[in-house]
């Protein structure tokens, strides 16, 4: 675009984009209705739609997708974008699949994005929260764990790696959990556990208090899955799984509402659990702030950024692995002589949160005010 001349017309044979809020005749989920006719979400609404126009080239579903059943697949597309795009990561889109080639400081990998879904339709989306497990083990090696294999090895069936275009080269999954309302709250723990096949633990007393790593072989759940997808040789083609629960409604809203779109009368208030990187420390700390408050953009070097609840969990033995400089600003699993260790840039990383948006305005002679809250 250049300033005083009419836009150029499109190159003959370029496919047109289409309107992301022009409604078809599959109609919408209310996912996406409450994304495009509420006014608390229209910050969310205007990030969602600078990042679809950012794509390099969505696929010719993705808008009916986005407005129909697959809400959650293709908004958490857009959420990986903004996340690469961010860090200056050059994203294309060259192919059918896998979804994206990232590229960075000659460094280069395959991703291909999925959602771990309920079995019952419907189950995921808008609706009451379901809430963890209250045993702790089901929590971590049950049903949470056994939706995260059946997803990841579902996608692994595909052999996206014998791909002409993907042989020799790092390959990803990216996955994001919207198989419960709610649950990407609390099921992130359960991802790890059946990756490497440990199950974090305590042991000890008072100040002898100290966190382990348990193997198991199995989930607990009823199908019996085995645990250590990355122990296993068969797998090795598989360089990292990548880990957000931020691809949400609620993520874009509150990116939206920081970049300046701000509707009058909307407020936001996050609250959640942030890591302790105090050594020997078990417990997290709890967070619970305006979003627009200088305390809380404080909490990090430039404030809220997308890929900062970004997460990768490197196979180690992977035959293509990915270097830490490819995605430089996620935080890194990775194991070391049997444990698994971390390594981030952020001090503060939210391990889980809500965001609660509050709606003030007038409707003639009285106010009304309106609150919801939401995972992030």
């Amino acid at each position: 675009m250049r300033a005083g001349e009419p836009p150029e017309p499109l190159p003959p044979g370029a496919r047109r984009r289409p309107l992301l809020v022009k409604t078809g005749s599959r109609g919408t989920s209310p996912e996406f209705d409450l994304l495009t006719t509420t006014i608390s979400h229209f910050p969310a609404l205007m990030a969602a739609g600078e990042c679809y126009l950012a794509l390099p080239n969505p696929d010719p579903n993705f808008v009916t997708d986005l407005q129909t059943n697959n809400f959650a697949s293709r908004l958490f597309e857009l959420y990986l974008l903004a996340c690469f795009r961010e860090q200056g990561l050059i994203v294309r889109q060259e192919h059918v699949s896998p979804d994206f080639l990232i590229e960075n400081e000659g460094s280069a990998c395959w991703i291909e994005a999925v959602t771990a879904n309920s079995e019952t339709p419907r189950s995921g989306g808008i609706g009451d929260w379901v809430h963890a497990p209250v045993d702790r083990n089901e929590r971590l090696t049950g049903a949470p764990a056994e939706r995260f294999a059946k997803t990841l090895r579902g996608k692994l069936q595909r052999n996206y790696h014998e791909l002409d275009h993907v042989k020799g080269m790092p390959f990803a999954l990216a996955i994001a959990d919207f198989h419960e309302s709610g649950s990407m709250v609390w099921s992130r723990e359960a991802l790890p556990t059946y990756l490497y096949g440990l199950r974090a633990d305590v042991e000890g007393e008072g100040a002898g208090r100290r966190a382990i790593g348990t193997p198991i072989n199995k989930l607990t759940g009823k199908h019996g899955i085995p645990a250590g997808l990355f122990r296993d040789p068969d797998f090795a083609h598989l360089s990292a799984v990548i880990f957000s629960n931020a691809g949400t409604l609620t993520k874009f809203n509150r990116m939206g509402f920081l970049a300046g779109w701000r509707p009058p009368g909307l407020t936001m208030i996050r609250r959640g659990i942030l890591y302790d990187r105090t050594p020997g420390a078990l417990e997290p700390i709890d967070f619970n702030l305006s979003v627009d408050s200088d305390e809380y953009q404080a909490l990090w070097p430039w404030g809220e950024a997308w890929c900062q609840e970004l997460e990768v969990f490197h196979n180690p033995q992977a035959t293509h692995p990915i270097p830490f400089n490819l995605i430089p600003c996620a935080t890194h699993w990775f194991d070391r002589g049997g444990d698994v260790e971390c390594s981030t840039i952020w001090a503060n990383s939210v391990i889980s949160s809500i965001t609660h948006v509050r709606m003030t305005g007038k409707s003639d002679d009285a106010s009304n005010t309106r609150s919801e809250s939401e995972p992030s």
